[in-house]
């Protein structure tokens, strides 16, 4: 079922409350997000030995910045660093379960009901893990071959997280329903994600810290736009 399509105004003004009302578990989400992700990246890093090949000229940094830079464009095309690339995805794909939590969080709100820390990590139990996990994988290597395409690849991707938590569809169903959705409110998904992008990476400004606040907006842009296209909420 679907609802009258609203506003821009009024889809921001919605997902901004979303966010400004679970402010606890934005900042809880990037904590373990960014905890998890620094770690293992850099575990990888290391254990594809390139961070003792940039030991080898990190001194031209401060000497030859133009040198550094070219040294450093060659090591990332050696075979171990493509290897640390794919890692640094499969990573992303293994935390991406943690968005989904917002959503059980958003519904809750709409019900009258109180969020619970729990509910973050609702993404990652049962089936739902390998689901999103594999949805996630699936949008980075896309991105990274595709990412001239990036702008209409993530409006035509983007419910369909939503649509498999509360429609239970499956991967393909999602896509056809996302792309109708996407067909028929173009200048609305792509105005709205073009906006959470940007309010999603404006917390760098506020000396990074804001970064923590403001990195999972999206996902209450994402609730609110599923909330008035689709509206199919199966309790």
């Amino acid at each position: 079922m679907t609802t009258q399509k609203p506003e821009i105004g009024k889809i921001l003004t919605e997902a901004y409350q979303y966010w400004m009302r679970t402010l606890p578990f934005q900042f809880l989400f990037s904590a373990i997000y960014f905890a998890i992700f620094m770690f293992a990246a850099m575990y990888a890093f290391r254990y594809y030995g390139l961070f003792e090949e940039v030991q080898k000229f990190q001194n031209l940094f401060y000497t030859d910045t133009q040198a550094f830079l070219k040294k450093y464009e060659v090591l990332m095309q050696t075979q171990n660093a493509l290897s640390f690339a794919m890692v640094v995805l499969v990573i992303k794909a293994v935390i991406f379960p943690l968005n989904i939590g917002f959503f059980k969080i958003y519904r809750k709100l709409d019900l009258g009901e109180t969020p619970e820390m729990s509910d973050l990590f609702v993404g990652f139990r049962g089936h739902y893990f390998f689901i999103f996990a594999i949805y996630s994988l699936f949008w980075s290597v896309v991105n990274t071959y595709l990412s001239v395409f990036t702008l209409v690849w993530i409006p035509m991707m983007l419910l369909i997280p939503a649509l498999i938590f509360f429609k239970n569809s499956n991967f393909f169903e999602a896509f056809r329903i996302n792309i109708q959705t996407f067909q028929k409110n173009i200048i609305l998904i792509f105005v709205a994600s073009f906006a959470s992008i940007l309010f999603s990476y404006s917390g760098i400004l506020a000396f990074g810290f804001g970064l923590f606040l403001t990195f999972p907006f999206w996902n209450a842009m994402i609730y609110v736009l599923y909330k008035h296209l689709i509206a199919d909420f199966q309790e």
